[in-house]
């Protein structure tokens, strides 16, 4: 049981670690595609019908892709620090989770392996008299 804890919790730190590789490539990327998305945005189909059900959608389009901009501008330049972060403490979750198990399936086997004490077990003989301590002649 303990091995099988053990497989679990390393495959897990192995998946995180390649999502969190994962992470730093993403948040790698160079930022300036943003924008590139202006002139997206400026194309909208159905930009007037969407102008009456949200007024000043441009505008706030425009500062969401400002914000993501700086953003993504920052966290770019930290992404090694931002993805070393967010590893260590996944794989420190993993690690106390997969103690934490271990312990558990270690107290329940000592508390299932506690031997009966000989003087409350009773043998009794197929006839049913004669019964006796073990232990005991």
């Amino acid at each position: 049981m303990i091995a099988a804890i053990w497989i679990f919790t390393l495959l897990g730190v192995a998946l995180w670690s390649l999502l969190c590789w994962g992470l730093h490539a993403l948040l790698a990327v160079d930022p300036n595609w943003i924008h590139d998305v202006d002139a997206l945005i400026r194309e909208v189909p159905f930009a007037a019908w969407i102008g009456q059900w949200v007024p000043g959608w441009h505008e706030m389009l425009n500062v969401a892709m400002d914000l993501t901009s700086i953003v993504l501008s920052w966290v770019g330049t930290n992404a090694p620090l931002v993805a070393w972060i967010v590893w260590t403490v996944g794989a420190l979750a993993l690690f106390g989770l997969g103690m934490s198990l271990t312990l558990i399936v270690c107290l329940l086997r000592e508390s299932r392996a506690s031997p009966v004490s000989d003087l409350h077990a009773v043998d009794i003989p197929p006839g049913g008299h004669g019964a006796r301590l073990r232990g005991h002649p």
